[in-house]
This record gives structure tokens, sequence and C-alpha cells, in this order.
């Protein structure tokens, strides 16, 4: 091989790497970007406290609300004070609520803890290693996915228009979210901006 063909092949690796690089690196910002209202909402197999294995898809023709959470987030902790009952109400009305803890090292034996003791009538889900967060574009806690019967996101973001961890808002996008769908209409307010603790995702892993 002439020194000509061999920088032409060096080059021709070096165009291939690049356009490899490229294409990650836009599905990586497409990923980042999160889901649109009226998109459909990957579904999931993640566990509970308990062990026990949860699938959006086994809640086809329901509601369900998904409440990105950490224990260790006072803003999330502050939400959970109000959001129990809020729960329990819709959970009357046959509307499915999940919580997801992606937080890269809270344990499930943790989880039960805190939500046996704050009485948390939902169960909450492990994301190991964010994977879940990932594919939905979240990044606080909390952060609310509400999907209707469809599998279709209609609500993203905030729990209510609170200033503070422990000041309760006097809005509460999630119930004016689900009364709107109760009610046969169209959700206002359909994105807003979340407020809270950044999920704290699993180090990047590099290449080679």
């Amino acid at each position: 091989m002439t020194t000509l063909e061999h920088s032409l092949k060096i080059s021709m690796i070096a165009g291939v790497i690049a356009l490899v690089l490229v294409q990650a690196g836009a599905a990586l910002a497409e990923n980042e970007k999160g889901l649109s209202i009226g998109e459909q909402l990957p579904t999931f197999a993640l566990k509970d406290y308990e062990g026990k294995e949860h699938s959006l898809a086994d809640h086809v023709g329901k509601t369900v609300v998904l409440v990105f959470s950490s224990h260790e987030c006072p803003w999330s902790k502050g939400a959970d004070a109000t959001l129990k009952d809020l729960a329990k109400k819709y959970i009357e009305r046959g509307i499915v609520f999940f919580g997801i803890d992606s937080h890269r090292t809270t344990s499930p034996a943790a989880i039960r803890t805190y939500a046996q003791k704050q009485e948390i009538p939902f169960p909450i889900l492990k994301d190991t290693d964010n994977k879940y967060a990932d594919r939905v574009g979240a990044t606080r806690t909390p952060e609310i996915y509400i999907v209707n019967k469809d599998g279709k996101l209609v609500y993203h973001g905030a729990y209510d228009n609170r200033k503070a961890p422990d000041e309760v808002g006097d809005v509460n996008y999630v119930s004016n979210a689900l009364e709107s769908m109760l009610a046969g209409e169209p959700v206002q307010d359909a994105e807003v901006e979340a407020w809270g603790c950044t999920i704290k995702r699993i180090a990047k892993r590099s290449a080679g």
C-alpha cells in the first residue's frame, strides 16, 4: 500500500467515526429534549420496593400519573405532603398513580421506609441507572407526566405553583389536568416548567 493509499484509508476511517459520533450526539440530544404533548409515552418494566414489577402497558385504557420523585429532595417531600391525599382521591375515581425514583444511590429499602412512614398510597418504582428518566427526558423531582387512556402525554411539568418546598401552591396543575380529563375536556396549561431538585444521575461512561 502506497503512502497516498494509506492516507486515504485513514481519512475514510476518520470520516466514518465522525459520522457515527454526530449521529450518536443527535440521538442523545433528541432523547434529552424529552417528549411533546400528544406523543405516546414509552412503556416501562420497573420494580417497586417490594420487588413487584409494574408496566405502563398493563394500564392501557386508564389515565396514568407518573411522579418522578426522591425522598432525598425537600421539594419532592414537600409535594408528597398533599400529593398523597390528592392521589387517594383520584385513585378512587379510577386514576392510576406511580412514583418513579431515578436517584442513582437510593435503595428499594430506603424507598420502602419512606413510603410506609409517609403512607404514600401508590407504588414507588426504582428506575435503576435512571434509564427511564433518560427515555422520557425527566430532569427534576418532583416532575409529573400524565397520560390519557390511549397512553398519550397530556400533561407534563410541575405539581403546583409553590415557590418554596413546604409552601403549598394555590394552583394545583395535576388536579386541574385530571379534572379536565374526567370531564372530557382538553387540558389547559398542559406544559408547566417543573421546579425541584435535579435527578442525580449515574456518571456518564466514556466510550472505549
